[in-house]
């Protein structure tokens, strides 16, 4: 097995940005045997129902979709992007491993961008990996360098892997740097220093896990710890450890399974003025049993949550009850129905991740899911397609929402407070998700959301979109041309009006259309032009943060 170096050369920015939020998540309606442990980030309120994934094939042509969902912040995420003409058999060239690169770029903005990815081979039972990235740009849609923004990252991991068990390790660091440049610029252009308006997030985590990896244990385990701390340049700190154990007794072989899952999260918190420390604790168990009879299965079990906040003066244990119940037909299409509730978690860095444009001093609470009732589906259908959807209605008490800090702040830097409605109001959720992939050369995706939020308090749902969707589409045209057309819209956001709270404003449908091409010269040397926001869009996905209109990249990758 070779090693080699891919090289890119990027000269123009990419804005690819990065989930808004997530949603009600899926839930297993198959009994399997997992074989993977990962520590979630915080639960969102509107978590996606996962996609499911086609049938694994042998694949000689890659491709890559692009994601660019409009936060607060420009954000760019790149991929190696390597088209293999071995497809035709015409060429002996091959992408087999290419585990390392470098990507280097500029483009309009000001804009730099690098990337480092470093992997051992991947047959070792001990293996490792190094990748850096950095994104910046000088300018941004308003104001010059007062709307710029920098993020950098390193990530670490390593994984051994035996017969019986398998460890791994990660750590890493991000700095985004990004500015509060929502004022009124009619008034006060360019009063501003940087630094008045400067917010600078750092991230460091680090944790280890620990899985079974032998079928024929009798306990199959996973077990993974992750500790995540944030500070940013409003003198705000958060420590987060969380521990997630997933446990798995076979009780009766291909008939009754017991499942055992536990969470424990604890958390301090400090922001400015707050002079002592706010410790927010969250513990959560869920015993249940899955009965599998040929075609139905039936997982219940009991969620007991206990969070505790000393601030909010918060110790509360609330008892779930969960059900599941799910009919397989003979052509493998599932259909599922189920009541489920929950504590969800939120967190300083969650909330930043959600709404970079946060004052300093926000409160943090848990949103309550007192209930939720679902009906899903998901399997594969004829020509290489698959879908999956899902209808959930339910409640939730103390759901947040974003507002403006305060009504001054017309000729100020302008902020986002957090606000909650602790009453219980009802919620709708409906997902439908098709993927399409009929041969090698055409793959389609197309994911859509709508959400109803009730409140009781607010007038609206405030920048809470109704409408999320995502129609993302890739096309082999030759064996050395690859294309690619994405989608994405966001609709029904609606905001407070800073000046007058009795007011509401509707904020403009997003529409983010983009395309990219790539052309393989040589198996080593691959360019590629890319067109982000084609319709020229300066949306708001918050009010007063405008992003960036048509920009563009083009680029070369060579590997050696």
């Amino acid at each position: 097995m070779k090693k080699a170096f891919v090289i890119t050369v990027f000269l123009s920015p990419l804005v690819s940005l990065n989930s808004y939020g997530q949603g009600i998540g899926n839930e297993e309606i198959t009994i399997t045997k997992e074989r993977q442990v990962t520590l979630p980030k915080a639960n969102r309120i509107y978590d996606k129902i996962q996609v499911i994934e086609p049938e694994k094939a042998s694949k000689k042509i890659t491709y890559t979709f692009f994601d660019r969902k409009p936060t607060g912040v420009e954000k760019s995420e790149f991929k190696p992007s390597v088209v293999d003409p071995t497809a035709t058999g015409k060429d002996n060239f091959t992408s087999d491993g290419y585990y390392n690169y470098i990507k280097l770029g500029a483009g309009n903005f000001g804009r730099l961008f690098g990337e480092l990815n470093i992997n051992s081979f991947q047959n070792d039972n001990l293996v490792f990996g190094l990748k850096a990235h950095h994104n910046s740009a000088k300018r941004g849609p308003i104001e010059g360098e007062n709307s710029g923004n920098s993020l950098s990252k390193i990530d670490i991991t390593g994984k051994y892997h035996s017969s019986t068990f398998e460890l791994k390790a990660f750590a890493g660091y991000e700095r985004n740097n990004y500015f509060f440049y929502g004022y009124d610029t009619t008034a006060f252009a360019n009063t501003f220093a940087k630094d008045d308006i400067r917010q600078l997030l750092n991230k460091f985590n680090v944790g280890v896990g620990f899985e079974n990896t032998d079928a024929e244990a009798i306990v199959d385990y996973q077990l993974q710890t992750q500790i995540n701390t944030l500070n940013d340049y409003l003198s705000a700190e958060e420590i987060d450890w969380g521990t997630n154990l997933n446990l798995k007794f076979n009780l009766v072989p291909n008939r009754i399974v017991a499942k055992i899952r536990g969470d424990a999260y604890i958390t301090q918190r400090t922001d400015n003025d707050i002079q002592r420390i706010q410790k927010r604790n969250l513990f959560r168990v869920q015993p249940s049993f899955v009965f599998n009879y040929n075609q139905f299965a039936a997982e219940v079990g009991f969620k007991a949550v206990n969070q505790f906040d000393a601030i909010n003066q918060v110790n509360e244990t609330a008892g779930f009850p969960t059900v599941e119940l799910t009919y397989k037909t003979p052509n493998l299409l599932y259909f599922s129905a189920g009541y489920d509730g929950d504590i969800v978690r939120n967190t300083l860095s969650s909330f930043l991740e959600e709404n970079p444009f946060l004052r300093s001093q926000v409160p943090l609470m848990n949103t309550k899911k007192d209930n939720e009732f679902y009906i899903a589906s998901k399997g594969d259908i004829y020509g290489g397609s698959s879908y999956s959807a899902k209808l959930a209605y339910g409640n939730y008490s103390n759901l947040y929402f974003f507002t403006p800090y305060d009504a001054n702040q017309r000729f100020e830097s302008r902020k986002y407070d957090i606000v909650y409605d602790e009453n219980s109001n009802p919620f709708f959720h409906g997902n439908l998700q098709v993927n399409y992939q009929p041969n090698e050369s055409v793959r389609s995706n197309i994911n859509f959301n709508y959400y109803y939020y009730g409140t009781e308090k607010f007038e609206k749902a405030f920048h809470r979109p109704s409408v999320d969707l995502t129609f993302s589409n890739s096309f082999v045209i030759q064996e050395r041309f690859v294309a690619a057309v994405d989608l994405f819209a966001l609709g029904g956001i609606y905001a407070q009006n800073p000046f007058d709270f009795n007011e509401v404003t509707k904020l403009p449908t997003i529409v983010d259309l983009n395309t990219k091409f790539d052309y393989l010269l040589t198996n080593q040397f691959t360019c590629f032009v890319q067109l982000n926001n084609l319709l020229n869009q300066n949306y708001q996905r918050f009010l007063f943060y405008p992003k960036q209109g048509l920009n563009f990249l083009v680029g070369v990758n060579v590997s050696i």
